[in-house]
């Protein structure tokens, strides 16, 4: 089974071997509560210092209990969101793993970080594209539907249009924004350099005054080391609009028409 766009249907043909994962979940077995709703986790993603490179994703490699094998790219991190219960720190497999990620991807040159844990399903993060064992995915995707989540199930929902729009901005910029998009929406970095430090407190105050206009929440975190003026969040949902970024343009119209006015007086 393959839910996703084209482009990645190569995920459905990816084998990999399941036994050291396998008698890594066994072996925590009996510490595990609700034991068959427990999965072992590879996920990797390219080594980077603070920008993603040619692959903005994560790839992972998932078996249950029961042998059941996916394979799935998702938005962030799966430990990030869900933390593992259990770590395998020295994963025998790990050049195996890297092996199918840069077959997966095209990728031969950079390098690949991977890490192992133990998590309780359901899965917190949207995979863009998934494949697997055909029973354990529409288990999956139906009790998504019937509690109204989405992980496995979003990749249904990806096509080319909504993958470019990821890739883009997934790590990107926007105007005078830093933009990274997470499970939680598209998060936007004001970067203004043309602002000195002396007035940066006065900007600071400007993009809050406007990001409360426009009915915008904070980002909640700042992956960036760039001197950030403000910031502001906009609805995952609003990559599926025909005018993402209708808000942000109108904020940044704004924010440059009172800057032109505040510097009339300087």
């Amino acid at each position: 089974m393959y839910v996703g766009p084209e482009r990645f249907k190569k995920l459905e043909k990816i084998d990999f071997d399941t036994s050291e994962l396998v008698e890594f979940l066994e072996s925590k077995k009996e510490r595990l509560d609700v034991y068959h709703r427990h999965v072992a986790v590879v996920s990797c993603h390219l080594n980077h210092t603070e920008h993603f490179s040619t692959f903005p994703f994560y790839m992972n490699f998932i078996v249950t209990p029961s042998n059941e094998k996916i394979v799935g790219i998702s938005i962030s991190l799966p430990m990030s969101l869900t933390p593992a219960i259990y770590k395998m720190n020295e994963l025998g497999k790990k050049d195996e793993f890297i092996r199918l990620c840069r077959e997966i991807t095209n990728n031969l040159n950079e390098q690949w970080v991977c890490q192992c844990g133990i998590i309780k399903l359901p899965l917190k993060t949207r995979f863009i594209a998934v494949a697997g064992n055909d029973g354990f995915l529409n288990k999956e995707m139906f009790s998504e539907k019937v509690f109204g989540t989405e992980s496995f199930s979003f990749a249904k929902r990806v096509d080319e249009k909504v993958l470019e729009f990821l890739e883009k901005y997934k790590d990107g910029k926007y105007k005078i924004c830093k933009t990274i998009i997470n499970d939680e929406g598209i998060n936007f970095f004001v970067v203004d350099k043309k602002v000195t430090d002396e007035f940066r407190p006065l900007y600071s105050e400007v993009i809050s005054l406007l990001r409360k206009k426009y009915n915008l929440a904070p980002a909640k975190y700042y992956p960036i080391s760039e001197r950030v003026i403000g910031s502001f969040t906009l609805e995952f949902e609003t990559i599926f609009s025909n005018a993402p970024f209708e808000r942000v343009d109108r904020l940044l119209d704004d924010y440059e028409k009172i800057k032109s006015d505040i510097a009339k007086y300087f």
